[in-house]
């Protein structure tokens, strides 16, 4: 166990470094990629700031957690971008038949696929994302402690297995399909409504942000807790709908390879 955990983070570091490198080769581009991410963060802060301005409660929640929940959004969103950006490519790989050198390697396809494009830009644009987050977070007017602390930084570990499942879901749409720039695109519009806590929105749409593409689970339970507020669902129910959807998607992997007519044939 423990030398495939190493030989998968060597095959992963040295894909890291290679990203990395590529990064330095196409400076201006990246810098322009860096800028735009930084303009759009900083307009993020004045629209929060605009917000905690002008509105006194929302929902029943006030500004300053509203102001939480978008951070902690910014947070598992570039997290899931920096690990699984080569879902993005995975529709190429199926057309011009080079998955096919995937499935012949002595590692997982299915690693190959989800991490085999780590987002450089985003990693590097994670360090002052989540410090600026930290800092915002500490002149709110919200009950942080110790436990609360903890408990959030494992259910952001449950919402990587969320976004790692809804992923896997993406690639096997690709396989059946050859496009998953529709299904991709759908995941970001959902993970855009959990920018505010998912509890504000009626049934059904509650009830499939909680369950069915559980950006709920991902974004708001992990928010809530870290608040000390009533999370809308149960931690334990959390990691059920995490571990269950990972599970899930993973039988769906193998079933979508069982699918799979290469470029031979």
């Amino acid at each position: 166990m423990i030398k495939t955990l190493k030989k998968y983070w060597t095959v992963w570091s040295i894909t890291a470094i290679n990203a990395f490198q590529e990064a330095f080769v196409n400076r201006g581009s990246n810098l322009l990629f860096m800028l735009g991410k930084t303009i759009r963060f900083i307009m993020t802060l004045v629209f929060l700031y605009i917000i905690k301005e002008n509105v006194t409660s929302f929902q029943g929640y006030t500004t300053d957690q509203l102001v939480v929940f978008f951070l902690t959004y910014t947070i598992v969103d570039t997290i899931a971008q920096i690990f699984y950006r080569g879902v993005y490519l995975f529709s190429n790989l199926v057309r011009d038949g080079n998955f096919d050198f995937y499935l012949a390697k002595p590692i997982s396809p299915l690693f190959q696929a989800l991490t085999g494009k780590p987002d450089v830009n985003d990693a590097l644009f994670l360090i002052p994302t989540v410090a600026a987050c930290a800092w915002i977070i500490s002149q709110l007017t919200v009950t942080l402690t110790p436990v609360s602390l903890f408990l959030f930084g494992v259910l952001m570990f449950n919402s990587l297995l969320i976004a790692t499942s809804l992923h896997i879901v993406v690639l096997v749409v690709g396989i059946l399909t050859t496009e998953v720039d529709g299904v991709i695109w759908l995941y970001r519009d959902m993970m855009q409504l959990a920018r505010f806590p998912v509890s504000v929105y009626l049934e059904p749409i509650r009830l499939a942000l909680f369950f069915l593409i559980p950006v709920g689970m991902m974004v708001t339970v992990p928010a809530e807790v870290l608040m000390n507020v009533t999370p809308s669902y149960s931690i334990l129910l959390a990691f059920g709908v995490g571990v269950g959807s990972l599970l899930g998607s993973l039988w769906l992997w193998k079933w979508g390879l069982k699918q799979y007519s290469s470029a031979s044939s």
